[in-house]
């Protein structure tokens, strides 16, 4: 081991463990997942520093967001970061270059480590106002939708490396369309060899999976958690009662997302995650 990993908290783990257990650790960019702590890095070394898993009591995403903030042509400028709260208060926060990256180490935390909250505590606040509100009577049709989308959501869960990738492809080829559309003045035709291949990929992958899980209550190409929970938001507020006015309610929420929009950090991690997806299929 070149360098030691240095200790963050009040707990510390045995040279021969510690080493062990960096060896083996998965590794989601500058940072890693072990069996007895969380790897962190600091700012030009990853794995830098340990935190047992005893003392984490937060990991959660951050998104520095440029000057520019949200595009609605599906490019956000911005930084990823992954926060981590431990020992009562205090903060760790790591650099990421890329998004995904993130999403995958909190997808295994998810599975790994449930008891550990993923939003901050004021997103935790804001979270428990929305649910505050007084919701509409539901009818037994809703009801049956909301559980079907719950159960839904749970098939997804099994395979969080699909929906990431779906989600990850949607975006670098919105990204790449808009390149290729600026370069060409607005009116390129569209050719195969401009679409790279790891979108049609990533939405077969998911097709195939969800045969088992018939019927589905939306499109595989648009099978995301996210998706889901939207669209069970529609539901409880009563803007839908079928799983077919919940997704029009989506993309409707999704369309009225513009350059002029303020949204807050949990509504933009929702929309960078899922929209290039619709605009990708021109919201059909």
């Amino acid at each position: 081991m070149l360098f030691k990993p240095v200790q963050l908290g009040r707990e510390a783990l045995d040279r021969n463990t510690l080493i062990a257990d960096r060896k083996s650790c998965k590794r989601f960019g500058p940072c890693g997942v072990g069996e007895r702590a969380l790897y962190l890095s600091s700012f030009c070394l990853n794995c830098r520093y340990y935190l047992p898993w005893s003392g984490v009591t937060r990991v959660f995403k951050r998104v520095a967001m440029s000057k520019g903030g949200f595009s609605h042509k599906g490019i956000f400028a911005s930084i990823p970061y992954l926060v981590v709260e431990y020992d009562g208060g205090e903060e760790k926060q790591c650099t990421y270059k890329y998004e995904e990256q993130v999403d995958q180490l909190l997808a295994c935390l998810k599975r790994t480590h449930p008891e550990i909250k993923q939003v901050s505590a004021a997103a935790e606040e804001r979270l428990a106002e929305r649910e505050q509100p007084p919701k509409p009577e539901l009818t037994q049709e809703a009801v049956d939708t909301l559980r079907a989308l719950k159960a839904a959501e749970a098939v997804l869960k099994k395979r969080p490396d699909l929906y990431l990738e779906l989600s990850k492809s949607a975006r670098q080829l919105r990204q790449l369309n808009l390149i290729l559309s600026a370069r060409r003045g607005g009116n390129m035709k569209k050719r195969e060899a401009d679409i790279p291949p790891c979108a049609e990929r990533a939405k077969a992958a998911m097709e195939a999976f969800l045969t088992d899980y018939q019927p589905f209550p939306l499109p595989s190409r648009y099978a995301h958690p996210i998706v889901l929970r939207r669209m069970r938001r529609c539901i409880e507020t009563g803007r839908a009662a079928t799983p077919e006015q919940a997704l029009e309610a989506v993309k409707s929420d999704l369309k009225a997302l513009n350059s002029s929009v303020q949204v807050s950090q949990e509504e933009h991690d929702e929309v960078v995650a899922v929209k290039a997806m619709f605009l990708n299929e021109g919201y059909r």
